[in-house]
């Protein structure tokens, strides 16, 4: 190989270590859902890259709304999956699609997009 061959190589495998880190290994900040009264707790994401907050900690055996905002057109955030409580929902670009959710038990509750590419949790305390 000559020496345009191996930068190519290194720059490649540089990209795809980012890629791995950005959408697997980062560990992004929690934030605490908001307490409404009559015990519901909200909080407002964004889906543009990825979920804004990623992490959000919430209180268990309490309903949560999240009110995702989609402010991209990539369609990797067209849709978000919450395993754990077998709800999936769509989201058009701009516009607010609220999601109920109950954490029964503490624990992590992972989120993520139709394409598994988007990850997020819920932090039940």
């Amino acid at each position: 190989m000559n020496t345009a061959q191996w930068m190519v190589t290194l720059v490649g495998f540089g990209l795809i270590a980012w890629i791995v880190w950005y959408f697997w290994l980062y560990e992004r900040q929690s934030v605490q859902a908001r307490a409404e009264e009559g015990g519901m707790q909200e909080i407002d994401v964004t889906v543009k890259g990825g979920y804004q907050p990623a992490v959000i900690e919430v209180q268990a055996g309490q309903p949560v709304r999240l009110n995702f905002t989609r402010r991209e057109a990539s369609t990797c955030g067209e849709e978000v999956v919450f395993p754990a409580f077998g709800q999936r929902a769509h989201l058009p670009e701009n516009q607010t699609v609220p999601l109920e959710v109950t954490p029964a038990q503490p624990g992590e509750y992972e989120f993520t997009c139709g394409m598994n590419m988007y990850r997020g949790k819920l932090i039940a305390r």
